[in-house]
């Protein structure tokens, strides 16, 4: 560099040391380059099964460092990986109620009842969480999973009682008194249905996994989820689906009642 020398505006060369000051630093062996930028790609890693948890600590991290001008972040395919099933298990759990709202609707014969049922899904889903914080159990595909089949047996006490309260009104019971014979007459098989399953997903939950072939899978996280949602759904289903059933079936003759009087009224305008 002392011997390279620049055209000044005046024709002459003038060394490029009287210009500027350099001096020897350490630079990287390679320059990666990915659509046109310079790319330092830093790996490590994890002691933990949590990508959620270290995800969000590793964005916490980046968010508290101020990066130079013209510098980004952006996470590798193992993070990116993991937005994408959330997407795609919000899209499957969204599919599998849609389904089960079908079923009921075409077993009922009634696309509102259903309705009263489903209510015991989101609920369900305060259990999973705790159960699965409380246990220390990770947010993974696995528990995502339980999640989806646990949205599919939940519903089924919640079927047990709307179809009980139906039969009993259809014997002539008036709803308040159908609903509280139906509380009581089908508590124990509901109970005893919950049990017995939240009692299967035990050796789940307590196991440490198994794999083939040198892998490995942990399914804590399936039994987790599914103890805590069918715990807290069983639970809530025994007051909350009744009460929304009440609600719908109010909404339901409203809406009766207020069809049957617009037609009266349309029809004595068109004889008058």
């Amino acid at each position: 560099l002392d011997r390279v020398g620049v055209m000044s505006p005046m024709g002459e060369l003038v060394p490029i040391n009287r210009l500027v000051e350099y001096k020897r630093e350490q630079s990287p062996q390679a320059i990666r380059r990915i659509n046109g930028k310079n790319v330092v790609s830093i790996t490590g890693q994890i002691s933990g099964e949590n990508m959620l948890a270290i995800q969000r600590e590793v964005r916490q991290l980046v968010d508290a460092f101020q990066l130079p001008r013209g510098y980004n972040v952006e996470f590798g395919d193992e993070f990116r990986e993991i937005q994408d099933n959330i997407s795609s298990f919000v899209t499957t759990l969204l599919l599998a109620i849609i389904l089960i709202y079908l079923v009921m609707g075409a077993l009922f014969e009634s696309y509102v009842l259903p309705l009263s049922i489903l209510t015991s899904v989101p609920l369900a889903f305060i259990g999973v969480y705790w159960a699965l914080y409380l246990s220390d159990t990770s947010w993974d595909i696995i528990a995502f999973i339980g999640v989806i089949l646990m949205a599919g047996i939940v519903v089924n006490n919640g079927i047990v009682i709307v179809d009980y309260i139906n039969r009993l009104r259809k014997r002539g019971f008036t709803r308040f008194d159908a609903i509280m014979s139906a509380g009581r007459d089908r508590f124990r098989p509901v109970f005893m249905t919950a049990l017995t399953t939240i009692l299967g997903c035990v050796p789940l939950a307590i196991g440490s996994g198994g794999g083939v072939g040198g892998g490995h899978i942990a399914f804590n996280s399936l039994g987790w989820a599914l103890i805590g949602g069918l715990t807290t759904g069983t639970v809530l289903t025994l007051f909350i689906v009744p009460l929304f059933y009440t609600f719908i079936d109010d909404i339901r003759f409203w809406f009766r009642d207020y069809w049957s009087n617009v037609a009266s009224i349309g029809n004595g305008r068109s004889r008058g």
